[in-house]
């Protein structure tokens, strides 16, 4: 690995930035478009979890085409004012979910130091969309979506996307997110240093799967304020060390050999 010092870090983004949204809100959102499109809801929010990774890897290209497409495979043909209604119910959903976030004091204290921040997050269409409204956009210079790229994690191209925008080498990021999918693991196989966030507020934690990497012991957080304080300024490339600075002393950064 090279040992650079760290000039940006990368986030996941629900149940890192933003909560993920229960399962059981998630399946009474779409049982509600299926309500709102004059199918049966119990059928389409079915058809929803089941296009998962279709939608994720961005094979349809808006919330509207997915209705749609959604509303054809159940043998429906719904007019636009209720597909409309549809689309809004997804969108306010997805907008809660960005509106709830727990994130913007350690966002700002990373780019007042200095930090080029990225996001990189597996997600559909219905968050593309939104993201303009979100009261994140503004602190990121680099989103890699999924459904726009066509990548997921722990795939490396997902990381290199932001990490390219962003013009920082993968060894000069740290990658954060809730250990989903294998992503800690992904980063880390790109030189990046990766952090689980496991909040320490359960009302935090993904209801369904409370510990998403058991296996995971290197550097953990239970609050974003951790962060920062882990990653101090950026630091220039020198020493034999990848180090940063913590209250005025030079630490090591551990990896998943390690545990903190």
């Amino acid at each position: 690995m090279d040992e650079g010092g760290v000039r940006a870090v990368l986030f996941g983004l629900h149940d890192t930035l933003i909560p993920g949204g229960s399962r059981a809100e998630r399946a009474a959102m779409a049982r509600g478009m299926g309500a709102d499109l004059g199918v049966d809801p119990a059928a389409f929010a079915a058809a929803t979890a089941e296009t998962l990774d279709e939608r994720t890897r961005g094979l349809m290209a808006s919330v509207h085409h997915t209705v749609r497409y959604l509303s054809r495979r159940l043998g429906a043909v719904p007019t636009e004012s209720q597909v409309e209604a549809a689309i809004r119910r997804r969108l306010d959903f997805t907008l809660s979910l960005h509106a709830a976030t727990w994130a913007l004091p350690a966002l700002r204290a990373l780019r007042e130091r200095g930090f080029g921040l990225g996001l990189v997050t597996d997600s559909c269409c219905a968050t593309t969309e939104v993201w303009p409204d979100s009261p994140l956009s503004e602190h990121f210079g680099a989103v890699s979506f999924s459904c726009q790229t066509g990548v997921r994690k722990p795939d490396a191209g997902a990381y290199m996307v932001a990490a390219a925008a962003l013009e920082v080498p993968t060894t000069e990021c740290v990658y954060v997110g809730d250990g989903g999918d294998g992503e800690l693991y992904g980063a880390e196989a790109l030189g990046m240093r990766a952090v689980r966030f496991l909040p320490e507020d359960p009302a935090r934690r993904p209801d369904s799967v409370p510990d998403l990497d058991p296996e995971w012991n290197g550097p953990t957080i239970g609050d974003l304020s951790e962060l920062v304080a882990m990653v101090g300024v950026p630091e220039p490339r020198n020493g034999s060390e990848s180090r940063t600075f913590v209250s005025g002393n030079v630490v090591p950064w551990g990896s998943k050999q390690s545990g903190r």
